[in-house]
């Protein structure tokens, strides 16, 4: 990998450049050839490469200012050379009535093939044009998007960061030679290769790695992570502007997905757009029609009396075009699109409103659990909206219960337990929704203060035929009746599943077996009949 000059560790003494004082220059021999930069009064460097004869790469302006060919070079020190006699370029832009001024302008270091948008655009779109003449050209463009640059930067400081990604740019440019290259923006870069799709994909393979080799800094590797998106000609445009656009929404496309040093890769598909378009709309949809989201209410019974004590809020949609829409499709959009808190305190609202005065058989207060997003349990301002809402429906704490899915990440766990103190010690309950699908179910248990766990239905529904899935269960009631906690068995269906659930000591249940869940009306007219279950013996 050809190696970069290094930052000039201090300005240089002035030198003249064709006879004009005010003038710096530096030359440095690399693996490349020698690297001349240039600099007036105070402005940044201007730079050029030159091998045994021509310009190789230079600046935007230095080939107009100084022509191509390598300048007579008198040595001034071990570093550092002194032009020895005019160009004839600076004399004819001058002639031309120029100004100074703006022929030595600071412009982003541009090599001959670095390019700016524009002009990558344009060249993309004369080759696409010159080869569609004898036919098709296979090509794309690889969209490479550097992420955590704002840690970086806080890190080790912009004023070091930034040269450093110009250097990574010069770089590219150097080493892809049979590409066009462009920084469309600062913590990206967008190339152009000839190939089809699997020469592109292994371009971009390699791209990650030089990308990693070349983010050092003080000789150390920086924790560099990146997403790239690739688009092709002309499968799916043919013109620069839409090529570049389209690879950089397939970049987009994996913004949730995990990333290692080299990936994600997302070629872009036409379909996977279509669904986050889709996506989209129907975020938009639901910003803009919060009063549409409607509850439903499933029982929830005690083993023990048979009585019913309490009700899981569900939450549906009903959009006025593509009908009744579940929470596992609009759930996981308002996450994504930051929309979970305003969905989660609507829900709050009309769940509190619609139980307040909601008694049991026995007439005792009917119990609502209601799901959290691990979004919201995160969120600091999250304790004191749900204190405002119990204010504001004179709900009583001790009758509310808030779920938590235990696949969901909490990496702050503790802070967050912390935050939710005030609400546990007014009498509001945790619950572990889901429990035994996620990947810290012991710590969930031991450090979130939760009063109930909720045993998977996938375990539930299975109980009377996988010996597995019982010996999870049995092994689940062990471990909350050992700390204390309530068991809650959802999705029970059958009278095997409920006897298996007697035998292991299970608190409560929830499922098809005793009530499907029921809008508020309906919930109304049930409880006044006093239902009630009898459970095998």
């Amino acid at each position: 990998m050809p190696e970069l000059p290094s930052p000039l560790p201090k300005q240089p003494e002035p030198c003249g450049i064709s006879g004009q004082p005010g003038f710096w220059l530096m030359g440095i021999t690399g693996e490349l050839g020698e690297w001349l930069l240039v600099q007036k009064a105070n402005l940044p460097w201007r730079m050029a490469i030159f091998d045994a004869e021509c310009l190789v790469a230079n600046t935007c302006g230095w080939q107009e200012l100084f022509g191509t060919e390598r300048p007579r070079l008198e040595p001034v020190s071990e570093r550092r050379v002194r032009l020895k006699a005019p160009f004839s370029g600076l004399a004819e832009a001058r002639a031309a009535g120029v100004d100074d001024k703006v022929l030595i302008a600071l412009r982003r270091l541009q090599p001959i093939n670095l390019l700016s948008r524009d002009r990558f655009n344009a060249q993309i779109d004369e080759l696409l044009l010159e080869e569609s003449v004898d036919g098709s050209i296979d090509g794309g463009i690889i969209y490479l998007s550097l992420t955590h640059l704002e840690i970086i930067n806080s890190a080790h400081g912009a004023e070091r960061i930034d040269p450093l990604l110009e250097r990574v740019a010069e770089a590219m440019s150097l080493q892809y030679r049979d590409a066009l290259v462009c920084r469309p923006l600062g913590n990206a870069f967008a190339l152009f290769f000839v190939g089809d799709e699997a020469s592109l994909i292994a371009r971009a393979n390699e791209l990650c790695e030089r990308l990693v080799m070349l983010m050092r800094l003080d000789g150390k590797a920086l924790p560099v992570t990146a997403r790239v998106g690739i688009s092709l000609a002309p499968q799916h445009a043919r013109r620069a502007h839409r090529l570049m656009h389209l690879a950089e929404l397939a970049m987009l496309h994996g913004e949730y997905d995990d990333i290692d040093v080299c990936g994600p890769l997302h070629v872009f598909s036409p379909g996977a757009h279509m669904q986050h378009l889709n996506d989209y709309r129907l975020t938009s949809d639901l910003r803009e029609h919060l009063e549409e989201l409607d509850l439903a209410f499933q029982p929830q019974f005690d083993l023990a009396s048979g009585e019913a004590v309490g009700v899981e809020v569900l939450v549906r949609w009903d959009h006025p075009e593509l009908g009744t829409i579940g929470p596992g499709r609009f759930i996981p959009l308002a996450e994504q699109y930051g929309l979970i808190g305003t969905v989660g305190a609507r829900v709050m609202d009309t769940a509190l409103s619609a139980t307040r005065d909601l008694v049991t058989p026995n007439g005792k207060p009917l119990s609502v659990a209601i799901n959290v997003s691990a979004q919201e349990f995160r969120d600091p301002g999250f304790p004191e909206r749900v204190s405002e809402a119990l204010a504001r429906h004179d709900f009583a704490p001790e009758r509310l219960e808030l779920e938590i899915t235990e696949s969901s990440r909490v990496p702050d766990l503790d802070r967050v337990v912390e935050r939710l103190t005030g609400l546990i010690e007014r009498g509001v309950r945790l619950a572990i929704d889901d429990f035994g699908t996620g990947f810290a179910s012991l710590l969930y248990v031991r450090d979130l203060r939760a009063c109930r766990l909720k045993v998977d239905q996938r375990f539930v529904g299975s109980l009377d035929h996988d010996a597995r899935d019982r010996a999870i269960v049995s092994h689940a009631i062990s471990l909350a009746d050992s700390l204390g906690m309530e068991v809650l068995a959802e999705g029970v269906e059958t009278a095997e599943q409920e006897r298996l659930l007697v035998e292991m000591g299970c608190h409560l249940v929830q499922g098809f077996r005793y009530a499907r869940p029921k809008r508020l009306p309906e919930l109304v007219e049930w409880l006044k009949r006093k239902p009630s279950i009898h459970p095998c013996p």
